[in-house]
């Protein structure tokens, strides 16, 4: 895979803040109170992770987990950073993204610009308690800011993480079958074939109001419950991460910016894919098929639709978010490198944290080797079935 060439757009350049206070907010009932102040670093963010409404949604959603810590910063009336943090149960005082929590989407801080970055980052080190942030676009300005704040009295490492896939939008990608290879092209023919064997083909695109949100995601949540995660008892339907992306979907529906898209072959909605329109890029969430219509690829056949939407609507990027997958690198090479940060402050407790890190490091090598000893891989030489 290539990385990004192009970057992720980054906040504006810095105001002349004249000082910036910062205060804690433990829930989401307490979070909800600084909406309207939240509008402006909303427009500044660049992914919709770092959203006021992503935020919420998971604290609403996951701040049983733990103890939420929202650190936030204020200029006058205007909320201009914020460091969504979550406290795992159990973790000795460890704090975790909030907004990655249990989503696994990349996460970041959210900030206005570099002056608010710079003195978010100063507030959280200042704190001197262990934190971990588990993926973070690797371009992220957050990086560099938090590996000046650090100071010599502790210590930040940066781990890699899996990167995310993005295609680069212009008109040559209204008809995105034309980008695939002459075999890949023979495929996506066939496919469409299967598809108009089993019904009718056709696709709806959606951008709901509020009050349009929860039937659409009945149908979307439906599909995906059909696949192997139904069986797993992971599906969307089925627990905690359906309850954040409806929470979530309506607030980004009241602001015009969640998607939903459909395939239907025959009367069956045979494909799903949630996404959200934010900095002019399409972001997508969720995507789940009907195995029953395995042969025909609906998946990929409703990719391909939402590709030309996106192309139509002029946005400049489709991003896939995830994880790099086979099935993607058919359709791109590029991708968005991501890190872990771990923050340990040199006090008791980041002392705890680098121990428990250290195990279970130590542990996860050790299964590791266990599972390649019973392959009949040996280390330090060769074996037989390597050969």
């Amino acid at each position: 895979m290539a990385t990004a060439i192009e970057s992720l757009p980054e906040s504006r350049p810095a105001a002349n803040t004249t000082s910036i206070d910062f205060f804690e907010v433990r829930s989401a009932a307490e979070l909800r109170a600084y909406e309207s102040a939240w509008h402006e670093l909303d427009r500044q963010v660049t992914s919709p992770m770092q959203t006021f409404a992503w935020i919420e949604a998971c604290a609403e959603t996951f701040g049983a987990s733990g103890r939420v810590e929202v650190l936030v910063g204020r200029a006058g009336d205007e909320i201009v950073a914020a460091a969504p943090l979550l406290i795992p149960s159990g973790w000795a005082g460890r704090a975790e993204l909030l907004n990655y929590y249990r989503v696994f989407e990349p996460a970041d801080f959210a900030y206005r610009d570099g002056e608010a970055l710079a003195a978010l980052a100063q507030a959280v080190c200042d704190r001197r308690r262990p934190f971990l942030l588990e993926r973070i676009f690797a371009a992220a300005p957050t990086v560099a800011t938090l590996e000046r704040a650090v100071g010599p009295a502790a210590w930040l490492t940066a781990r890699p993480q899996s990167a995310t896939p993005w295609i680069p939008l212009d008109e040559s990608w209204s008809a995105p079958e034309q980008k695939l290879s002459s075999r890949r092209r023979s495929d996506f023919r066939r496919s469409w074939r299967h598809a108009e064997q089993a019904g009718a083909v056709r696709t709806e695109h959606h951008a709901p109001d509020p009050d349009e949100v929860d039937h659409l995601l009945d149908l979307a949540f439906d599909v995906e419950k059909r696949s192997w995660k139904g069986a797993a008892g992971t599906a969307l339907a089925d627990g905690r991460h359906g309850d954040f992306y409806r929470r979530y979907a309506r607030s980004a529906a009241l602001a015009g910016k969640f998607r939903v898209e459909l395939l239907y072959i025959g009367e069956q909605i045979a494909a799903m894919q949630l996404a959200v329109v934010h900095q002019n890029r399409y972001w997508v969430l969720k995507v789940g098929y009907d195995p029953d219509f395995q042969r025909a690829s609906p998946g990929i056949l409703l990719m391909v639709e939402a590709i030309k939407r996106a192309v139509a609507d002029e946005l400049s990027t489709y991003e896939l978010l995830g994880t790099v997958e086979p099935w993607i690198q058919v359709w791109t090479e590029l991708e968005r490198p991501c890190l872990s940060l771990r923050y340990y402050p040199a006090n008791w407790r980041g002392a705890t944290a680098l121990a428990g890190d250290a195990l279970r490091k130590f542990g996860e090598q050790g299964k590791r080797r266990i599972r390649l000893a019973k392959k009949g891989i040996r280390f330090g030489r060769r074996s037989k079935c390597q050969d």
